[in-house]
């Protein structure tokens, strides 16, 4: 029972103490994360807006790659068709 009855008593205590060692009012401390958390916010939009700029980037990139790779591969088929069509029947064994 006594020790229920310290921690209400310091609890109590370092209220107080905290209350009347606030430099700030609630209201103004309440404006002050609220001011912060928009700025927190912006950032994290800003940082998102950035990566999603560069991923956008990267997938243009490999697309190109891609249809650069689809037309090679294209060339080089029609290049095995045209030599398979231009090549002399092998003689039947």
């Amino acid at each position: 029972m006594k020790d229920i009855l310290y921690f209400i008593v310091g609890a109590t205590v370092g209220a107080l103490v905290a209350l009347m060692m606030a430099p700030k009012s609630g209201q103004e401390l309440r404006g002050d994360i609220q001011q912060r958390a928009n700025v927190d916010f912006q950032k994290v939009q800003q940082s998102y807006e950035q990566g999603l700029q560069e991923i956008n980037q990267k997938m243009a990139q490999i697309q190109a790659q891609l249809k650069k790779n689809q037309e090679m591969s294209e060339d080089i088929i029609e290049e095995l068709k045209t030599d398979d069509e231009a090549a002399p029947a092998a003689p039947a064994a």
